[in-house]
């Protein structure tokens, strides 16, 4: 019986790691291919782009993945009309970044494929609450990796004529084919109505963004914490700079996000936990953080050498791995929080991380250059480490409830 369970949890790891780690590693093609055919600092001024659509895209997203995941826990039968209704509210907001481009003084052809690019993300980001909910990774990744082919192909095509507007063209039409899939695959769950016909049920509802609004928050403050180095790196230093830059901070996110492709699986368990397992998960995933760092760090340290050929000193490994070791331990306590209600207690710690942060890049970067983004990172990530610690232990002495553990 233990046998069984251990190769279940094992399994849904694997293939949650695949779909998000995987993909994650390939998709550094792109930004290798356009290094090399054009040069970094085109993938530099692209990243300028990049960073303002996906803040965008995050505010009309507005907390939809983790609000409707919690919806759909605690009210299946009402998954479609939740997701339908999420999504014609959150188009509203679509349509209003599509005015605002059109008056802003862009050129026509660049401010209506930004504008294809955002409503491909927001139909895009629809999915992922069903492929966690339904745990439907190893689809994902095929998605993923049809996505990623086709923009290799364009680049292929593009090659030597690679600029900034052919990237965001790019990018729009290989989100575009993600979302049309995804559509396909998940058109009975999202399209059924009470009696199982396929039907739309959803509308704009006002009180989709009072309910999903601190997930919303949550989530805006942590895209804000791990991305105000970025921000102000593209404000401060050249283009080519800024592209090895977001290559670099790209690879130690992933090297975070392995902590997120563990847990995501168990998501829906783990708010059946008591806070004190929950709080053992914390120390679990942290002691595998610690062993994974130097191989991690090691393979991404060759890649950039090798690859990339960006000649960046030892001293960027270290302060990268400091960036990215306390996720590890402080993620499970995010739900816990989030299980006690306590989600402005996240706000709060990731709030406190971007002023840390914010304020860290803005003293080093005129004084060391790139390198001082990564310590104000890294700082800021520790200043949050020793905040949700004092979270945890709160936790443990207010919380005992005797719940099922991980299936």
């Amino acid at each position: 019986m233990r046998r069984s369970r251990f190769q279940r949890r094992t399994l849904l790891v694997v293939t949650n790691a695949i779909n998000n780690l995987l993909v994650p590693l390939l998709n550094p093609i792109v930004s290798l291919l356009v290094v090399r055919w054009a040069s970094v600092a085109v993938w530099g001024e692209f990243v300028q782009v990049l960073i303002v659509v996906q803040l965008v895209t995050h505010v009309i997203g507005w907390g939809n993945k983790d609000y409707l995941l919690r919806e759909f826990s605690f009210n299946p039968a009402r998954i479609a009309r939740a997701w339908q209704t999420s999504l014609v509210s959150r188009l509203a907001l679509s349509a209003i970044g599509g005015s605002i481009l059109a008056v802003i003084g862009l050129p026509p052809q660049r401010a209506l494929w930004l504008a294809v690019w955002g409503l491909a993300i927001a139909l895009d980001q629809s999915y992922d609450v069903l492929v966690v909910y339904r745990k439907d990774f190893v689809f994902a990744t095929l998605v993923e990796l049809g996505g990623l082919a086709v923009q290799v192909a364009a680049l292929a095509l593009l090659a030597a004529r690679i600029d900034v507007d052919g990237l965001i063209a790019v990018f729009a039409l290989a989100t575009l084919g993600k979302a049309l899939v995804y559509q396909l695959r998940y058109l009975r769950q999202t399209l059924a109505g009470p009696e199982g016909r396929l039907q739309w049920i959803g509308r704009i509802d006002v009180r989709f963004f009072v309910l999903a609004f601190p997930f919303f928050l949550l989530g805006l403050s942590g895209l804000l914490q791990s991305r105000i180095d970025l921000y102000t790196v593209g404000f401060f230093l050249p283009k080519d700079q800024v592209g090895q830059y977001q290559v670099f901070t790209t690879f130690i996110i992933y090297l975070q996000s392995i902590s997120n492709f563990v847990l995501t699986p168990f998501v829906k368990s783990l708010y059946r936990l008591t806070y004190r397992a929950i709080l053992s998960v914390a120390t679990r995933l942290f002691a595998f953080g610690v062993l994974l760092l130097l191989p991690g760090l090691a393979v991404i340290y060759t890649v950039l050498i090798v690859h990339y050929r960006f000649d960046l000193p030892l001293t960027f490994m270290l302060a990268g791995g400091a960036l990215a070791l306390p996720v590890y331990f402080y993620l499970p306590i995010i739900y816990a929080l989030y299980k006690s209600g306590s989600q402005f207690t996240v706000v709060k710690l990731n709030l406190i991380g971007i002023a840390v942060n914010f304020a860290g890049s803005l003293l080093l970067l005129p004084r060391v250059g790139m390198i001082g983004a990564v310590i104000a990172g890294a700082l800021a990530q520790w200043v949050m480490f020793a905040g949700y610690l004092l979270q945890s232990r709160s936790i443990r002495e207010t919380h005992a409830v005797a719940v099922p553990e991980l299936s």
